[in-house]
């Protein structure tokens, strides 16, 4: 009995055939190629609305590509090695754009597709130039996303030489290392020196606020109390205007020339004294009894 042809699978209207020749192939590189150019050109003019859709379009471009993780080849031919690059140019590029536009998901994402291309085919393309820094914006990310646990994991992923010597994934590290230490003032002072002072700005402006808040809840704990003066520059704020605004989000008081924490209301918590004495000679009975 003979067996009926399957059905064709259904294709997506939206989604380019893979080449079927190494005609076609070249062809649908150079069309990608060169709608990765005119990605790059309204990138450069920080138009970034049109950036978003030719990304968009450069993905749904790269579906054609027969080579890309995890189809990777062990030995890629020149135009298999083509594809592989240019995927990897418009994942970095498309990092870059989702910090442009506060698209944190995205660029997690984006992140996230790259390290194969930097661990798997290492050995099989030219090192990129922005490898390292877009691993250190990574890096700064976790940080000001206080994913401390995180952000070690990933330093332990790179090489120990590297971890010390390129600035890129120095930066981060001895952020890190200033808030351990509880030198916040170091923290926000490279907000303008540091070496992502242009693209990891965002970043640095959520560090920033992460260690402020930290040294808010330190100065509560420590103090009922502080000069207006004295927390504005802790807190490395601008102008009193600025302290004014932290501290409504947070329920201090400012009267005159000093900043109140907490409320009237608060009280300290009553510890039941007799009760832990009762409970402490009860358990040295049972103990003479044991021994």
């Amino acid at each position: 009995e003979m067996v009926a042809d399957a059905a064709p699978l259904p294709t997506c209207a939206h989604c380019p055939e893979r080449p079927s020749s190494s005609s076609d192939q070249a062809e649908s590189i150079q069309a990608a190629a060169a709608l990765l150019e005119q990605f790059k050109s309204s990138f450069a003019k920080e138009e970034l609305d049109t950036s978003v859709k030719q990304l968009a379009q450069l993905k749904i471009a790269m579906l054609s590509f027969s080579s890309l993780p995890p189809a990777i080849p062990a030995v890629p031919s020149s135009s298999q090695q083509q594809e592989l690059l240019l995927a990897r140019d418009v994942l970095e590029h498309g990092a870059l754009v989702s910090i442009k536009t506060v698209d944190i998901p995205a660029f997690e994402r984006h992140i996230a597709q790259l390290k194969v291309y930097y661990t798997h085919c290492a050995s099989l393309l030219p090192e990129s130039p922005r490898r390292y820094p877009l691993l250190g914006l990574n890096l700064l990310r976790l940080l000001a996303q206080n994913r401390i646990a995180e952000f070690h994991t990933e330093l332990e992923l790179l090489p120990p030489g590297l971890q010390a010597s390129n600035e890129f994934l120095k930066f981060p590290a001895q952020l890190e290392q200033h808030i351990m230490e509880g030198s916040y003032n170091r923290v926000l002072s490279a907000k303008q020196t540091g070496t992502y002072a242009a693209e990891g700005l965002y970043f640095m402006d959520m560090l920033v606020d992460t260690v402020r808040d930290e040294i808010a809840e330190c100065s509560e704990k420590a103090y009922k109390a502080i000069a207006v003066s004295d927390l504005q520059s802790m807190l490395m704020l601008g102008s009193e205007a600025e302290l004014n605004d932290f501290a409504s989000g947070r329920s201090w008081r400012i009267d005159g020339a000093n900043v109140t924490f907490g409320t009237d209301g608060d009280k300290p918590l009553a510890l039941p004294a007799s009760q832990l004495i009762h409970e402490s000679l009860a358990y040295a009975k049972e103990l003479e009894r044991i021994v």
